[in-house]
């Protein structure tokens, strides 16, 4: 499989990326045709996409990852026999998956599930040929042969022994050009087997020389993994397909360039609610998160424009900038439908409904022609905040005009159909869980079956709301637990999940501090040298923003073995301590500190949606593919690309999180 980068339409991923990493070869050294018992753990909707296949009496095969099911991070890689195509796309409906159409990746084909359980996507990347390069464009025949010679693994196949080994090796120096230190040890096991031979080892000799693949196989065992983007790069020139190949790969590139696309049904999102209750953060998260092609469309009639001095000067001007943004909002919002994107709307026509009495019969015009150019959404969210809440997020108008829109907002929801009120003075983390869950159901195979062709029913009738606001959607109090546990993600950087003792300083915030006592309810802050009983008792030490006290008291509160844990920002303008992730982790290495690790909390430390570990250059520009949208992204990705070349991509990270350990009393100079 390849890791192609590819920006589908408008949401950007790597569609065949596969990272974290598994280790995906542990069976590697089974013998050829020898069942293996299946006592691992697998997803619920990833055992469903297994039975499917499995009763469709077909050949297919799990290609890698097989210690990834339990909770699939990244793609699940399924090959496929031919036969299968024409029932593919109904048989993973079945399965509750909705294909995505991406253009130019070969026999690749790419379906998504939402698991509200985990408020995780799983990906499956199934192809029915078995092609390498960045563009798919070397093609083979192995891949009948390869399901010919499967091996049983509980209730799912994987390809045998050496044709797994080698299936590995290519995908990474043909397909990535370099082998990432986190699969460098996966890589040697995988090298020790294919050194036996086998069937596709053949064909790889005759490709490119009996020569270069023994290099390659000698690289790997030799743990040389420097030289390996030089072995690529040789690999790639010498393998047969000249003008042919390259033709594949500049059709594939170009395909690639008209996006992705969901298949079938598209959702349209509206959100309304007054200022200040979140909706553009709400739907900024959605754009960033959701692994499937969408698109934006922000709705506002009356926001502040360059000519907005000119226009209030003019007889219906303002009526006409109004008439111009809503007929442009509404093509747009109509193409990207039709282009298969999620349309994501900031603000819908009902808002006109709202507007007042007053405004003339140009007022009353533009409010008609809004509700007839405006596509209604097939999905309406009524954020619901009470009005002293939304002043203080956003300072705008008065706390009693705003819980005044905020009751006209659920006396409208109440009328409307499709229409769903979500309590959104919880954590944004939780309300856009609440609001992923709501998308996923208005449009998932199990939709489509079922409730999707139904007629959308209006929200129940809600009169003036209490100031508490109305009682939130079902598993509000489960997201906001685990937006709590989210806080500590930290934890899997370290060796010990489970720490004995934990104990915290610095800029702990009282809600991350709630977390803190979630992980162990006895955690205790740190006090300031000298000040407290002192004794080395904490096994993990985590410091937020800390400064040189903190960094004391960790010091002297944290056992031999144990781990301290610091996150940190980019401060070009603060004075004490070191200014860049780099300084502190030389900091912690010029205080005795081992195995010192860095890492990027992407895209921050607030919204952190990966922990990316920056000697990892694959893992950051992966990352940034799945960032590639956002507003100046391009900008962005070129200026880290020539900050990873000239290896200074340390000093740019603008938060992180830094870990590192005590030494032992014995290791100690």
């Amino acid at each position: 499989m390849t890791a192609a980068q590819n920006t589908l339409g408008d949401f950007t991923m790597d569609i065949t990326s596969d990272l974290p990493v598994p280790e995906e070869l542990g069976d590697i050294g089974r013998p050829a045709g020898q069942p293996v018992a299946g006592n691992r753990q697998i997803h619920p909707r990833v055992a469903a996409v297994f039975r499917v296949l499995e009763d469709a009496r077909l050949p297919w095969l799990l290609l890698r990852g097989e210690d990834d099911l339990a909770q699939p991070q990244g793609d699940v890689d399924i090959l496929v026999a031919r036969q299968f195509l024409p029932r593919l796309d109904g048989l993973m409906a079945d399965a509750g998956f909705c294909r995505v159409l991406a253009w130019g990746h070969g026999s690749h084909r790419f379906y998504f599930c939402y698991s509200p359980e985990e408020d995780a996507w799983i990906k499956l990347d199934v192809v029915s040929e078995l092609a390498f390069g960045p563009y798919q464009q070397w093609h083979t025949s192995w891949a009948a042969r390869c399901l010919r010679r499967r091996i049983r693994h509980g209730s799912y196949w994987l390809p045998d022994a050496a044709d797994q080994a080698w299936l590995l090796l290519l995908h990474l120096f043909m397909d990535k050009g370099d082998v990432a230190q986190e699969r460098q040890e996966l890589a040697r096991s995988a090298a020790r087997v294919a050194a036996d031979g086998g069937r596709i080892a053949e064909s790889v000799r005759r490709r490119v020389g009996a020569g270069l693949a023994t290099d390659m196989l000698n690289l790997v065992l030799a743990e040389r993994f420097a030289d390996a983007p030089a072995i690529a790069a040789r690999m790639r020139a010498s393998w047969s397909g000249g003008a042919y190949a390259r033709l594949i790969a500049t059709a594939n590139r170009t395909l690639r360039r008209s996006g992705a696309r969901i298949q079938g049904h598209t959702p349209l999102l509206g959100v309304m609610a007054p200022d200040g209750a979140g909706k553009t953060t709400l739907l900024n998260g959605l754009h960033a998160d959701v692994p499937l092609p969408t698109k934006y469309v922000y709705m506002g009639l009356w926001g502040a424009g360059p000519w907005d001095k000119v226009l209030n000067r003019v007889p219906g001007g303002r009526t006409a900038k109004k008439v111009y943004r809503l007929v442009r909002g509404g093509v747009l919002a109509r193409f990207y439908r039709r282009m298969g994107k999620v349309v994501l709307m900031d603000r819908v026509a009902y808002d006109a409904l709202l507007a007042g009495p007053g405004g003339g019969p140009l007022a009353s015009l533009s409010n008609a022609l809004a509700m007839a150019v405006i596509p209604a959404p097939d999905v309406l969210l009524v954020l619901d905040v009470p009005g002293a809440v939304m002043f203080a997020r956003k300072g705008e108008h008065s706390p009693e005009l705003l819980e005044s829109w905020r009751n006209d907002y659920l006396m409208l929801a109440g009328r409307l159909r499709g229409s769903r009120v979500v309590d959104a003075a919880q954590p944004a983390e939780a309300v856009q869980r609440l609001a992923t869950g709501i998308i996923w159901d208005s449009f998932s195979p199990a939709a489509g079956k079922g409730s999707r062709h139904r007629p959308p029913q209006p929200a129940p009738a809600v009169g003036p709301p209490s100031q508490a606001g109305p009682a939130p959607e079902p598993g509000a109090a489960e997201a906001l637990s685990l937006h709590l546990w989210r806080l500590l993600d930290w934890r899997f950087l370290l060796p010990v999940l489970q720490p004995r003792t934990l104990g915290f300083a610095g800029k702990v915030t009282p809600e991350t501090e709630s977390a803190l006592r979630l992980l162990d309810p006895d955690a205790v802050r740190l006090p300031a040298p000298g000040t407290g009983p002192g004794g080395r008792t904490c096994d993990v030490v985590l410091l937020a923003s800390p400064d040189a006290g903190d960094m004391e008291s960790a010091g002297l509160a944290l056992e031999p073995g144990g781990w301290i844990c610091v996150e940190a920002g980019r401060s070009l303008l603060q004075r004490p301590g070191p200014r860049t992730l780099r300084g502190w982790k030389r900091t912690l290495e010029r205080h005795g500190y081992q195995d010192v690790a860095l890492y990027w909390n992407a895209p921050n430390r607030e919204r952190t949606a990966r922990l990316v570990p920056v000697e990892s250059g694959v893992a950051i520009k992966d990352t940034l593919a799945l960032r590639k949208d956002v507003r100046f992204g391009a900008l962005k990705a070129a200026a880290v690309r020539m900050a990873l070349a000239l290896r200074v991509f340390d000093l740019l990270v603008p938060e992180g999180t830094v870990t590192g350990r005590r030494p032992e009393r014995n290791e100690q100079p």
